[in-house]
């Protein structure tokens, strides 16, 4: 199953919506896309997960690539509209201590 992603930059702020489950397919087409961004422009890459039913261990660990990734050029992630079972899961593992986690 693949997933949806848009990507809309503006100033040095990046929105990324994504949409679908995150299976190990949809977290390569993630990895694919976040790699696109020019992370050393940007200050803030914020995350839509409104829309995305699942994450499996293979996305969560593309995010943390990519917080990694942009964290050593300054900017900061932010994952927000996480549904009430993705909020508690990325809660669960701590995320919120590396990102700005945030509920829809």
């Amino acid at each position: 199953m693949s997933i949806e992603i848009n990507v809309e930059t503006k100033d040095a702020v990046a929105e990324v919506s994504v949409a679908g489950t995150i299976d190990e397919q949809g977290a390569e087409q993630l990895k694919t896309a976040l790699s696109a961004l020019a992370v050393d422009s940007l200050r803030e890459v914020r995350i839509d997960f409104t829309a995305v039913s699942f994450i499996g261990s293979s996305g969560i660990g593309k995010l943390l690539l990519f917080y990694k990734n942009i964290a050593v050029h300054g900017g900061r992630l932010e994952v927000y509209g996480l549904s009430a079972a993705i909020h508690e899961l990325f809660l669960e593992l701590k995320l919120d201590t590396i990102f700005t986690v945030r509920a829809a």
